[in-house]
């Protein structure tokens, strides 16, 4: 007895056929379809395009039996050889115009000669030589000239003198010193001017004042000041703000003003009433005793130009003023110092009023005033 699998079985096994469908038996050569087939007929009727121009095969169609080799080609072909690669030369002028001869031809025509720089003989040699060295001398010459001081500073003398004289022959006679320049007042058109001014009866010429278009009305101590009444309340807002305004532009012409704020000070209020009278409201500059106007008259001049230049004929005072004050701050006032603002002194047993401040218990700066 033995193990099961040492015994031999033999089993019929096929060899394996693949299906008539399978790549391996399919033949693409024994498919007849129509667009596979070629037709001969169709072939010789298309012509093949040939590269070769035309002469060319014009050459070989006149052949009849065409050379097999390619010596019998070259040969036959030698007649074409220069219209293919050669240029064409051209055609001779008929009526060539005469040049005439070297010698007659302008100098511009004429080629330059060639510079030699060589020599031929020893003669030549030598001359060039001695021009040489006669270039070498004179430049030694000079060279010593020049470092002379002496020779120097005569030459340059001399080259100076000589200059002067040709230019102040030219040049006008010299001013003496009672010949001085005048001033215009002495020129004979303006005194002439002055003279027939003076003959018709007119005026004479006098500068523009433009503040004499403006009403003489000045306030207290204001002869030679910018004064500017206004008012710090805010009660009425267009007043506040026009006063605010006003104040910005004589700020920007950095002029000196004297602000005068009617509600500190009671007395600035009756000055401006005795000025401009009872109706009229604040704000109102008053310039070297000139009065200007209120905010709209101010505004109109600023745009206008015409305030700067008010300003700069009146030669107003520039800069900070007030403003810089350490004590009130351009305010002008501040607190009185006897009743801190009360109005009130107390006198024995009795309250008084305080004769130092006003209404509002204030008094002028010490500092600025």
């Amino acid at each position: 007895m033995g193990c099961a699998s040492s015994k031999r079985i033999d089993v019929a096994v096929d060899v394996y056929r693949p299906a008539p469908s399978s790549f391996a038996v399919f033949d693409i050569n024994a498919i007849d379809e129509p667009w596979f087939k070629v037709d001969d007929t169709q072939e010789q009727q298309q012509e093949k395009p040939t590269l070769m121009p035309a002469p060319i095969l014009e050459k070989l169609n006149a052949i009849e039996d065409a050379p097999r080799t390619w010596d019998e080609v070259s040969k036959a072909l030698e007649d074409l050889r220069p219209t293919l690669h050669r240029p064409t030369p051209p055609a001779p002028n008929p009526n060539p115009v005469p040049q005439p001869p070297a010698q007659d031809r302008p100098a511009a025509v004429k080629e330059a000669p060639r510079k030699s720089f060589s020599f031929h003989t020893l003669a030549e040699l030598e001359t060039k030589l001695s021009s040489k060295q006669e270039q070498l001398k004179k430049t030694e010459s000079l060279r010593t000239e020049l470092k002379k001081p002496d020779t120097v500073k005569t030459e340059l003398k001399k080259s100076v003198s000589m200059k002067t004289e040709s230019l102040t022959a030219f040049l006008p006679p010299p001013r003496t010193d009672s010949e001085g320049y005048k001033p215009v007042k002495e020129n004979i058109f303006v005194l002439k001017d002055k003279l027939e001014r003076e003959k018709e009866g007119k005026p004479s010429l006098v500068k523009f004042d433009p503040l004499s278009d403006y009403p003489e009305k000045c306030p207290p101590g204001g002869e030679d000041l910018v004064v500017l009444y206004t008012t710090s309340l805010g009660g009425v807002r267009r007043t506040y703000e026009d006063c605010n305004k006003v104040r910005s532009i004589l700020e920007v012409h950095r002029v000196v003003f004297d602000e005068r704020d009617v509600s500190l000070h009671g007395e600035f209020l009756s000055e401006l009433k005795e000025l401009v009278g009872e109706g009229e409201s604040v704000p109102r500059v008053f310039v070297k005793g000139r009065y200007v106007g209120g905010v709209e008259e101010v505004v109109s001049l600023n745009e206008t130009g015409r305030l700067g230049r008010m300003m700069n004929w009146a030669r107003v005072e520039r800069g900070v003023g007030r403003l810089g004050c350490d004590g009130c701050g351009g305010a002008r006032f501040v607190p009185c110092l006897e009743c801190s603002g009360s109005c009130k002194v107390v006198v024995g047993d009795k309250k008084e009023r305080c004769s130092k401040c006003n209404e509002n218990g204030l008094v002028h700066c010490p500092a600025c005033v």
